[in-house]
């Protein structure tokens, strides 16, 4: 027979926590870290100590906010809103020049001078190979303005509907389509050389 509390939703656990069940949270954070932490290394522009850091800092706030949390929505949907800000807050704070992966970008996500050559700058031609692509993808998606780059991650990566994406960004679910079609454009016009054929 299986244990109930081991049935728990992801409410329920919350709830949990807001009785001061660790048990709850360290389930939680099973269920749940490494959509947290792939979330974080893709919006912050790779792994390491930051996004680890700011991973547990979703957690944590997720613990102190368990006392008075309603479930107005999914559960997910809290946590992205709470991965959203702290996130957000952490792209805001940081120096105006960003290094993502080896582009040094500035806060806009333009390319400044001064950083190394990327899959971009490279002729398409000479090593459109699978992992080329697939390096080219992620250079453009961290060179997306913050809202546009988490809008792709959650709706491609976390396949959340358009109306939860919309709740974790505070936007309408119209201006959530927006955002996506944008980012769409985006992408398209900056891995463009790499699906023309040469003339």
């Amino acid at each position: 027979m299986v244990n109930e509390r081991e049935g728990d939703g992801d409410d329920a656990l919350v709830v949990r926590m807001g009785q001061g069940d660790e048990e709850a949270l360290r389930e939680l954070i099973i269920r749940h870290q490494d959509r947290v932490y792939g979330t974080v290394a893709r919006m912050i522009g790779g792994a390491g100590p930051d996004a680890e850091d700011l991973a547990q800092q979703v957690f944590l706030r997720i613990w102190r906010a368990a006392p008075t949390y309603r479930a107005r929505a999914k559960f997910t949907t809290w946590l992205m809103t709470v991965t959203r800000n702290l996130v957000f807050t952490f792209c805001d704070n940081r120096s105006k020049r960003l290094v993502v992966s080896d582009v040094v970008l500035d806060e806009e996500g333009e390319e400044v001078e001064g950083g190394q050559e990327s899959v971009m700058e490279r002729n398409p031609r000479d090593d459109l190979s699978g992992k080329e692509l697939v390096q080219a993808v992620r250079l453009a998606c961290a060179h997306l303005p913050k809202k546009q780059r988490l809008v792709v991650h959650l709706r491609e990566h976390e396949e959340m509907e358009f109306s939860e994406i919309a709740k974790v960004l505070g936007v309408s679910e119209l201006g959530a389509k927006s955002l996506m079609f944008r980012a769409r454009e985006n992408l398209k016009n900056r891995l463009a050389e790499f699906f023309t054929e040469p003339s």
